[in-house]
């Protein structure tokens, strides 16, 4: 997925940020993934916005889930 409307939608939410996280400090691995969201997100969209549509409405119909492991 590129710049979509949703995906805006999505950033403007997460750049008012959360409290529960203001205090915490971010590991390097989340600070480099934060970076590549941003230059994702800034990434023109190319596929207009039926496909993007289209491809909602599908993950709508088949919905993604992904389990990871508990740490203790």
């Amino acid at each position: 997925m590129a710049n979509t409307v949703g995906m805006r939608k999505r950033k403007a939410k997460m750049a008012s940020g959360s409290p529960a996280r203001a205090g915490r400090a971010l590991r390097p691995q989340n600070i480099m993934l934060l970076r590549w969201l941003d230059s994702w997100l800034a990434t023109p969209d190319d596929r207009g916005e039926n496909w993007w549509s289209e491809f909602e409405a599908d993950l709508m119909r088949n919905p993604v889930t992904l389990r990871f492991p508990r740490t203790g």
